[in-house]
């Protein structure tokens, strides 16, 4: 069995264990004063915090690896390399010296 498994089951064992030992009755206030079992009312607000917990700590989508341009009416034609500015070409003889001792 999986860690996280293990883990959930352990935690659901001592949630029906605190909630199976408060049978008693108890009084309650939601808009009016309700008298009811003890077990029915953290259920609730325990199922209640867990909604909560979920929607708050959801995992989100992951962002995509690459970003495209998806926009079909623009066509970049690709410079050739004799016109860009760092092209072999264009590099002065101290540069290109600089380059061959890497």
């Amino acid at each position: 069995m999986k860690p996280k498994t293990i883990i959930v089951a352990v935690l659901l064992a001592i949630v029906a264990i605190v909630l199976f030992n408060n049978k008693e009755e108890s009084s309650f206030w939601f808009f009016g004063d309700i008298r009811t079992s003890k077990l029915l009312i953290i259920g609730v607000f325990f199922l209640i915090g867990v909604i909560t917990g979920g929607i708050i700590f959801r995992r989100k989508k992951a962002h995509p690896k690459e970003y495209g341009v998806t926009n079909p009416h623009t066509h970049v034609s690709p410079t050739p390399l004799e016109d860009h500015p760092y092209s072999p070409s264009n590099l002065s003889d101290e540069d290109r010296e600089y380059i061959r001792k890497d």
